[in-house]
């Protein structure tokens, strides 16, 4: 199985370069480049920056291609992999490429290390979500060619269901996550909730949109249009720009179904059955029956329905009790490493300022010495008149 993505790092080129490129991580016949030479790509890197005035802003773009611990696949083959995946990818043409194939852990991966600037005519890489898209298409695919395995959507890498939340953008994930946590309010979350209440209850298409409505929330559902939107019309009407999101950012923020094939499936069975007893948020049950809140933690789904007090209702609510301490250390463990990556960052930044200091001293001290140097070539030049 391989699986590519985009990587987020705050290292610096120079840096980047050193850390990939590790005699223990790597071997020379698993570096290339591509419109450059692994061996000066840093200073090609540099120079094509300073030749056409564009060394401010994101210095490269970083991709990681990773195939499991457990796909039959030599190291060599890896980086011809990645290297082909490089060299066909459009947006990169004009860009020095460099790739390395990393084979210290268990899983063979290569790191793909794009310039940030063109060496044909100075112009700034340009990637947006459908290129990443369409890279992740041809692994996909070349995968497939060569009859090796790939990811499957709401799946980990392990082949677990995937229980994270997901989004293309950090800041999206981010609210995500602190709204989950009740940190802040979220409409998106907002919205997810209450389709699923009602998802659970409506008998048609109008029936849903009618619940919706009543919750407050307005729905676009037009069969000559792919998605569904979903509008928070408090939102709206207060002004507020990001108030509507589609089905599909759903799908993909919580891994959890919202096809208009399968709430139509849920109408459908909705519909047939006369006894159903699902009902949205908290409520009194009589006699034995057991409540359950509904809500939506870590991209997983509790809903809050009526269920007598059998072993299914009970395996239910130990599950969604282990999924929940299961994302707790999750984010705990996250918290400690961001902590610990700021307190590095931190170190740096404050070596590298007494450094400088210590530059600007001791350029200070030399330029009184010249002074006083000229000084006394003076007094010596006027003694000798």
């Amino acid at each position: 199985m391989a699986a590519i993505k985009a990587a987020n790092s705050a290292a610096g080129l120079n840096r980047i370069i050193d850390y990939v490129t590790k005699n223990e991580k790597t071997e020379d016949k698993l570096i290339s480049g591509i419109n450059c030479n692994p061996e000066t790509v840093k200073d090609e890197m540099a120079a094509t920056k300073l030749l056409w005035d564009k060394t401010g802003g994101r210095t490269y773009k970083h991709f990681i291609h990773s195939y499991h611990k457990d796909e039959k696949i030599t190291p060599e083959q890896a980086h011809k992999n990645a290297l082909e995946l490089a060299q066909n990818t459009k947006a990169f043409e004009g860009f020095e490429v460099l790739v390395v194939t990393h084979i210290d852990r268990e899983h063979i991966h290569s790191h793909i290390i794009v310039n940030s600037v063109s060496y044909a005519d100075g112009h700034k890489l340009r990637w947006s979500k459908g290129d990443l898209q369409n890279l992740k298409n041809r692994c996909n695919e070349q995968s497939r060619e060569q009859g090796l395995s790939v990811p499957i959507k709401g799946m980990t890498f392990e082949g677990v269901e995937r229980e994270e939340t997901v989004a293309n953008k950090m800041s999206t994930y981010k609210l995500l996550k602190r709204a989950e946590k009740g940190e802040v309010k979220s409409y998106v979350q907002d919205i997810a909730l209450a389709v699923l209440d009602c998802r659970e209850i409506a008998k048609s298409r109008q029936d849903f949109i009618k619940k919706m409505q009543e919750r407050g929330y307005g729905v676009d559902w037009q069969d000559n249009h792919k998605y569904i939107t979903f509008t928070d019309l408090k939102r709206q009407q207060a002004g507020e720009k990001q108030c509507k999101i589609r089905n599909n950012k759903l799908d993909m923020y919580y891994n959890m179904c919202f096809t208009k094939e399968r709430f139509e499936n849920e109408f459908e069975k909705n519909a047939r059955s006369n006894e159903s007893t699902t009902t949205i948020g908290y409520r009194t049950a009589e006699g034995t029956n057991q409540r359950i809140e509904s809500t939506i933690t870590n991209g997983t789904r509790s809903i809050g329905a009526l269920h007598t007090g059998n072993d299914e209702a009970a395996a239910f609510a130990r599950a969604a009790a282990e999924r929940k301490e299961r994302a707790d250390r999750v984010i705990m463990r996250r918290e400690r490493e961001a902590a610990e990556a700021r307190r590095k960052r931190e170190e740096v930044i404050r070596r590298k300022r007494e450094a400088e200091a210590r530059e600007r001293a001791a350029a200070e001290k030399r330029k009184q010495q010249r002074q006083e140097n000229q000084r006394t070539r003076s007094r010596d030049r006027d003694f000798e008149r």
